[in-house]
């Protein structure tokens, strides 16, 4: 599932994307520079000032009120001070409180491992940005005209396999059997949804899509491949591609609203369900290193990196700018770059802003529908923090 709107879209709600627009090779340039200040800046950690402290902390339980959400954790850190905290429980039934070293689900955020390690592939020459889906994978409409380009970045057309049907059936069985071949077939059996390039519209298909295509010309499953060439790469110790539906220690639970009740624990669900476009687990920490890491390009070279921040823009309802963008498997929101996910239980936001060197990551223990970790909460406190950053 992903982010804002039925559970599944903060690029979801892409549906009313627009074309292609590319950003200068200046910007990557850029973000690769910003690192040497960024290590200073870190060298130098300095705790946020108490009155900001007290901005986050109203911030995040105003949400909670709001969303009647169990738990939230957060990890700041930038020229303006570090602040790391959690807020509610892990566990309704116990009362166990949260803490910031517990794992959860990333969600969404996985498909930028999967972007990288498809990037990395076109690096070693065994992919092409200018591929066709057709080269690789047969049977899907205008497969001989969508490109690997297309796919990265949300301008495929792809009929997106999950529908409200199989969200129905989901919320009914969170241990759904499915998987990546399921999903094909559906993929397979829909109609396209636009020409591809017309415009950006963010669908799971796309990803899972590019998942399959990475096993082919790695000639290794696509957990294996994500693992050996980008999360050990990146010395991510606490994060792992998903397999089953069990959780790393320590974890917090997670809880969605289903019909037949507000809070169901929704912590057992099948990661397969939405494979390289959602099974990742994390923590705090290596989400907070994994921002800056995303952001500046770690094991891409400048110029693919420059390839990776070209953004199709689309409209943006909720508080802060009015379009956001997507590129190659990244996310731009304003002056800030990463991605958000949601899967059930949980809501994720890894942000960095490469003028400052500032971070944002952020956590919430309920799959909230519009999103409150990214839609408010850190809409809220960037734009406190670093005045201007959300233009």
């Amino acid at each position: 599932m992903e982010p804002i709107v039925p559970a599944v879209r903060v690029p979801g709600l892409a549906s009313r994307g627009t074309g292609r627009r590319w950003v200068s090779s200046l910007l990557a340039v850029g973000v690769v520079l910003v690192v040497a200040l960024g290590l200073v800046a870190n060298a130098q950690a300095k705790p946020l000032s108490k009155a900001d402290q007290e901005f986050v902390n109203s911030t995040v339980e105003a949400a909670m009120k709001e969303e009647g959400q169990p738990g939230i954790m957060l990890s700041i850190t930038g020229p303006k001070g570090d602040y790391t905290k959690a807020w509610g429980v892990r566990d309704v039934a116990s009362g166990a409180p949260l803490t910031t070293g517990d794992h959860f689900r990333v969600g969404s955020i996985t498909k930028t491992f999967t972007a990288t390690a498809i990037l990395r592939q076109v690096e070693m020459g065994h992919l092409k940005l200018s591929d066709t889906l057709g080269q690789y994978i047969g049977g899907i409409a205008n497969g001989n005209i969508i490109t690997i380009r297309d796919l990265l970045d949300m301008q495929s057309g792809v009929y997106e396999y999950e529908s409200e049907e199989l969200d129905q059936k989901i919320s009914e069985n969170l241990l759904l059997p499915f998987g990546p071949q399921d999903a094909l077939q559906l993929i397979r059996e829909g109609q396209p949804q636009f020409a591809p390039g017309e415009k950006t519209v963010y669908t799971n298909s796309n990803y899972v899509l590019l998942g399959l295509i990475l096993e082919q010309v790695s000639g290794e499953t696509a957990e294996a491949a994500i693992t050996t060439d980008v999360i050990k790469p990146l010395g991510l110790q606490h994060t792992n591609f998903a397999t089953t539906a069990e959780m790393p220690k320590p974890f917090t639970q997670g809880y969605c609203s289903l019909p037949t009740n507000p809070l169901a624990n929704c912590t057992a669900f099948n990661p397969g369900i939405f494979w390289t476009a959602g099974a990742i687990n994390s923590t705090l920490a290596d989400m907070s290193k994994y921002s800056r890491q995303l952001a500046t390009g770690a094991l891409l070279s400048p110029a693919m990196q420059a390839e990776r921040l070209t953004f199709g823009y689309v409209p943006y309802p909720f508080e802060g700018p009015s379009v956001f963008g997507y590129g190659l498997g990244i996310l731009s929101f304003g002056q800030w770059l990463g991605h958000d996910g949601e899967v059930p239980g949980y809501a994720t936001e890894t942000m960095y802003e490469p003028r400052s060197g500032a971070s944002i990551v952020g956590v919430e223990n309920f799959s909230t529908p519009t999103l409150a970790i990214f839609s408010r909460i850190f809409e809220r406190i960037g734009a406190h923090l670093y005045p201007g950053s959300m233009e």
